[in-house]
């Protein structure tokens, strides 16, 4: 099973930012997406995870279709893990709340591992105003992984971290990955940042 992009074109302001892309990232691989500012990457996780609407073309997870030009599912209904570049996180719950928003009965046993791994355990009754920007996108990572995602979208997830807490922030997320057996997406300006990970495409925008 896998994500399944097909012709694939998306504009913004009638300016067409993505041309018929078509890509497969099956379960268990990691791909890359690497472009040019402002060349569409962005909203290319953004359409994936149904929060932007394509001009043209599908896509399937798992073998079902989640986007065409006839239907769109829902985003809460795709399952994707989204980190955003700006970590979107509710400004009025804590961080512990954060990570929880979308838990489900089976990753509930795994905040502890998470929050552990991530060096969260002492910020989780902090509002996100109170918290570094690091601090920030690793309560995303956290709660992205909390969903028990059938996809996970990552938009540079690592930009804000040392390089040691990357380091290990990779580790987890490869982790995952290996353990559940699910499709990675990562949007990168510096492949160099993501070396821990073992990174099977790379798309070109």
């Amino acid at each position: 099973m896998s994500i399944v992009v097909k012709n694939l074109s998306i504009s913004f302001d009638k300016d067409t930012l993505i041309s018929e892309l078509s890509f497969e990232i099956k379960n268990g691989e990691v791909a890359i997406v690497i472009g040019e500012s402002g060349a569409g990457k962005s909203s290319l996780l953004n359409v994936i995870a149904g929060l932007k609407k394509p001009d043209y073309g599908s896509i399937q997870l798992n073998g079902k279709l989640i986007c065409d030009l006839q239907s769109s599912l829902d985003p809460h209904k795709r399952n994707i893990g989204y980190v955003f570049q700006d970590f979107a996180l509710f400004p009025h719950i804590n961080a512990e709340k954060n990570i929880r928003f979308s838990e489900n009965a089976n990753s509930k046993k795994l905040f502890d591992k998470y929050t552990t791994e991530l060096k969260l355990k002492k910020h989780l009754r902090k509002m996100p105003s109170e918290l570094s920007g690091g601090q920030q996108q690793r309560v995303s990572i956290a709660r992205a992984l909390m969903m028990s995602p059938e996809l996970l979208i990552l938009d540079e997830p690592f930009s804000n971290l040392d390089k040691q807490t990357a380091q290990g922030t990779q580790n987890l997320i490869k982790e995952y990955i290996e353990i559940f057996n699910i499709p990675c997406l990562i949007v990168t300006h510096d492949t160099d940042q993501i070396n821990s990970l073992n990174i099977s495409h790379t798309i070109k925008i």
